[in-house]
This record gives structure tokens, C-alpha cells and sequence, in this order.
């Protein structure tokens, strides 16, 4: 399987294990190619990335119930408590079925056909994926805990929550796909993500932002252009961990031991 434009080796699969060489900051991050590329696999992989956000709608909506039952909230008077209750229950609960497209965007990044057989390999990993998403809870959590208590619900208190919830998010990217990948420990992955991503963040923050402004665009005319634009989200993460970690071709130990080394 080849990419729209099969003669431009700049954007097919990086085949070469740059763990190491990214922990050090050594791997160069193209803004450019990393959208090129993600637009090239989610083109020629639509039906089954399509596939895999209907399970994760049709799962987001039997938690949303299930969640709703167990903390009710009452529009006329609403229990905050049971708000944030929703709202954490159903992050943990998502986060196996997230992993689906995270497995299918990285093996597309890798020019592998993925097949319906991922949706089980991702899902055996739910105890994983629900303890990465209760760490970026806690990670979130304790500083915006203090920032209320500092500047109370102010503007100030919204732009720092703001900027601490972005620069969480993008640090915490790589982690999950380092657990599909290379089956990493939680606290390891999360921790090579944060390494890796702290040295590339710059060209991070512009991916993420024109990332942003495609997505906004495309759910404008009746949200269509999301059918599109959802499923190359997953793919360019795919890109980005093949990008700067390339395919696995040590083992896992020796993986562990060199993001013990750097950090």
C-alpha cells in the first residue's frame, strides 16, 4: 500500500527504531509532512477509521447513560459534585475504546492494512488505557486546584487552566501509543512521552493549532467535513510517534532502560 504520491519518499513510512535517538531530541519534526502524511493514509483507510469512530460513538453513548444513572444531575439544580462525577467516570470509561483509533492510526502510519482484529488488540489494553486517563486526570487536577484557590474563577484562573490543560495534553500524546506499540509500562510511557514531546513543542503547538482550525472548519457545512477530519486526527498522531519513534526493533527491557537513562 502506497501513499497519493508514491514517488516522494519524504512522506512514506520511517522504517528505522528512533527511540533513543528521539528521548534525545535528536529526531526533527516537520509540521508540513507530518499533515501530508496524515492526509495521504486517512484517504486510502476512510472506511475503517469510519468504522472505528462509530464504536467509539456508540460506546460514548451507552457510557453517557450508564454514567447519567449512577451521578444524576438535575438541570434546575445542579449537584457540581455529580457534575465532575460524569465527567471523570466517562474520560476513564472512553479511554479503551479511544485506543481503537490510536492502534489504527498507527498502523496506517506504518503502511500496515489494519483489519477489525485491532479493536480487540486495543481494547486488551483498557486497564491501561483507563490509568493513562486517570493520570492526565490528577496531572490536571492538582494545579488547577491551586490556581482556583490563588486567583478564584478569574480570567487569569481560565488562561492559566487553559494553557496547563494544552500543554498537558500534548505532552501526554505519545503515551498511549507507546503502550500499544511497544507495550511500555503506564508511568514510562507517559514519562518517554513527556521527554520526547518537551524537546519538539514548538512545532507541536503549531500542529496542534492548525489541527484545530481544520477540524473547526471542516464540522461547519453540517458537520460532514468531521468524517474526514476526525479520523485524520488519529492518523497524524499515528504519524507523528512513527515520525519520531519509528518501529520497534529492540526489546522491551531495552526500551525501558533507555527512558530510565534519560530521564
Amino acid at each position: 500500500m502506497q501513499d497519493s504520491n508514491p514517488k516522494n519518499t519524504k512522506h512514506q513510512a520511517t522504517e528505522q527504531d528512533n527511540f533513543a535517538a528521539a528521548l534525545r531530541g535528536e529526531i526533527p519534526l516537520s509540521v508540513g509532512d507530518i499533515l501530508q502524511r496524515g492526509w495521504d493514509i486517512t484517504l486510502r483507510s476512510l472506511p475503517i477509521m469510519l468504522l472505528g469512530l462509530v464504536v467509539l460513538l456508540l460506546a460514548n453513548w451507552v457510557i453517557s447513560l450508564v454514567v447519567a444513572q449512577i451521578f444524576p444531575v438535575d438541570e434546575s439544580n445542579i449537584n457540581m459534585l455529580h457534575l465532575s462525577g460524569q465527567s471523570i467516570a466517562s474520560s476513564l470509561l472512553i479511554a479503551p475504546f479511544t485506543a481503537i483509533l490510536y492502534l489504527i492510526g498507527l498502523r496506517n502510519a506504518r503502511d500496515i492494512k489494519p483489519s477489525v482484529n485491532l479493536f480487540g488488540e486495543a481494547l486488551a489494553h483498557a486497564p491501561k488505557m483507563v490509568v493513562i486517563a486517570a493520570v492526565l486526570i490528577v496531572a490536571m487536577a492538582i494545579p488547577t486546584a491551586l490556581l482556583f484557590l490563588i486567583f478564584d474563577a478569574s480570567g487569569t484562573f481560565f488562561a492559566l487552566f487553559f494553557l496547563i490543560a494544552m500543554y498537558l495534553q500534548i505532552s501526554f500524546t505519545l503515551a498511549v501509543p507507546l503502550v500499544l506499540e511497544r507495550n511500555l509500562p503506564v508511568m514510562r510511557a507517559i514519562m518517554a512521552s513527556v521527554i520526547i514531546l518537551n524537546k519538539k513543542m514548538l512545532p507541536l503547538l503549531g500542529l496542534y493549532l492548525i489541527m484545530t482550525i481544520i477540524i473547526f472548519i471542516s464540522a461547519l457545512p453540517l458537520l460532514l467535513g468531521l468524517l474526514f477530519t476526525m479520523p485524520m486526527w488519529f492518523n497524524v498522531i499515528g504519524v507523528i510517534y512513527n515520525r519520531l519513534i519509528g518501529v520497534p526493533s529492540e526489546t522491551n527491557e531495552n526500551s525501558v532502560t533507555t527512558v530510565e537513562e534519560e530521564s
